[in-house]
């Protein structure tokens, strides 16, 4: 597959310099290759930090801003920064104020950020960890939901940075956290593999009219191949494992995201939400926001996915519709 790039080993760095080049917003520390901040101080009393592998953009850098994230922290392409680089970026901040990570839940991004938290609280920091866990794939060898971290975190950044720049306190953000996470559900399909910027092959591959459900952002496997259709039945089999396992009921009030992973047309993406869109409303459920495009993508994957958030609070509505920065939001 071809690729835009020069050497595969400097990607992270040509990219990040690429994007403080286009958005003036955002700084790059001087020689520091991982780290993405927003410019000016900040008068929250809670400082929002996330990060993980690249080869997920717009995830995490697009969602850096006023009402979003303070920082993001990128490892390599699918790896996560190292302990050291998330410390390097907190200490960006001082320690006067608290520092709430926000990390998507794959053990090593998980072993790596509560590292770093330890080894923070230990030097005069005030750290705590949120972990996102959105993902309601299946998995075939244990028949359980895997409760990954996708892109329902995209939510989770929005929400969390509205209240963060409304005044919240630390322990305020984690319990919104954490209840925002205990109501949000994504499912995802794959037409193609993952193929990263060193490798010569996808990381699986399927037959011209093939499709892969329930496919990690890293290219894992997913719990079942078959014959793609059509937008609509895809819809269908998508929205309906997130309802149940959502327990999503009519009159219910649900945010949608429907998320391409990067190589999604938007004429198709544009017709798969109006699908899932009118699934929902079918169903008698109110759509009071919906968002559709690429919000966290899968080097050269081709595929598309629907999270759900169940608004069981008024004001989630609110943060989610509070004006904010972050190139990939708006």
């Amino acid at each position: 597959m071809k690729k835009l790039i020069n050497e595969p080993g400097n990607v992270v760095r040509e990219m990040l310099q690429g994007v403080v080049t286009a958005h003036s917003e955002l700084e790059k520390p001087a020689g520091v290759n991982s780290i993405i901040f927003r410019q000016g101080a900040t008068q929250r009393k809670t400082i929002l930090i996330s990060g993980g592998g690249s080869g997920h953009e717009p995830l995490d850098i697009g969602y850096v801003g006023f009402g979003l994230l303070d920082a993001v922290v990128m490892g390599e392409p699918f790896v996560p920064p190292t302990s050291k680089q998330v410390i390097q970026t907190v200490k960006l901040f001082g320690n006067d104020k608290d520092v709430l990570l926000i990390v998507k839940n794959f053990e090593e991004d998980v072993r790596e950020f509560d590292f770093a938290r330890q080894y923070l609280n230990t030097h005069g920091f005030s750290t705590k960890m949120l972990i996102v866990s959105d993902d309601i794939s299946i998995n075939p060898a244990t028949k359980e939901t895997r409760r990954r971290g996708v892109a329902g975190t995209v939510l989770v950044h929005k929400i969390l940075g509205a209240a963060a720049d409304r005044g919240a306190s630390m322990e305020e953000l984690l319990q919104l956290g954490r209840k925002i996470n205990q109501n949000l559900f994504t499912l995802g399909v794959a037409f193609s593999g993952v193929e990263l910027p060193a490798q010569n092959e996808p990381t699986f591959t399927l037959n011209d009219d093939q499709i892969y459900y329930g496919i990690g952002i890293h290219g894992e496997k997913g719990y079942r191949k078959e014959q793609m259709t059509n937008s609509e039945l895809l819809g269908r089999e998508l929205v309906n494992k997130l309802l149940q396992v959502g327990k999503v009921d009519a009159n219910d009030r649900v945010a949608v995201l429907i998320n391409g992973f990067g190589n999604l047309p938007m004429m198709d993406n544009f017709i798969f939400t109006n699908d899932v869109v009118n699934l929902l409303k079918l169903k008698g459920i109110e759509l009071p926001l919906i968002k559709s495009g690429n919000f966290l993508s899968s080097y050269n994957m081709n595929g598309v996915s629907v999270s759900l958030l169940k608004l069981t609070d008024q004001r989630w509505l609110e943060f989610l519709n509070q004006k904010c920065g972050g190139f990939s939001w708006n």
